[in-house]
């Protein structure tokens, strides 16, 4: 890699790491699903400068989950339980047609597919606990291959979450 297609990685990475924060400062619940959704796609894009396949095809799909789930807000429990199984379908079906290696392929397959059922089905505290570990998983995937960025942003994303679910715990009576 020279050193142009070195700096757009980083540079690609960057941004991301802005938009992701910038997600979680926003209040309004739409519009940092939005914003995560465009942070994702971003994600997708250092994926494909990284030669890394599988992570920009199930960035791409966490994208359009994100964003999906921004105006499915209201839906009643069972056809949220639904759409998580359509987007693990889909997560296992981009898995296969992008296979890499185990590692660079099943290690964002894991952390969408806990990412899906943490965003659709779980609340709260089951929601912050699942979507921990999936960052945890994002951020070795970054780690192994070359995304500095994203491994960066999911560690504070879990620093943060460890902060909320004391913070939770605290406020119980």
């Amino acid at each position: 890699m020279d050193s142009i297609d070195h700096l757009l990685v980083r540079l690609t990475g960057a941004v991301a790491f802005c938009l992701n924060m910038a997600g979680f400062v926003v209040i309004n619940e739409r519009r940092t699903k939005l914003l995560l959704a465009t942070c994702s796609a971003t994600w997708g894009a250092q994926y494909a400068l990284l030669g890394q396949h599988t992570g920009l095809a199930i960035m791409l799909l966490a994208a359009c989950r994100q964003a999906l789930s921004a105006y499915t807000i209201a839906l009643p429990g069972h056809r949220r339980r639904l759409l998580a199984w359509v987007f693990t379908a889909a997560a296992l079906v981009v898995t296969a047609l992008t296979w890499q290696s185990p590692l660079a392929s099943l290690l964002p397959m894991v952390a969408t597919i806990m990412g899906t059922w943490a965003f659709f089905v779980l609340s709260n505290t089951g929601m912050r606990k699942l979507t921990m570990v999936s960052n945890l998983v994002w951020a070795l995937h970054g780690y192994l291959f070359n995304s500095w960025e994203l491994c960066l942003t999911m560690l504070v994303l879990t620093a943060a979450t460890l902060i909320g679910l004391y913070r939770l715990e605290a406020a119980k009576p």
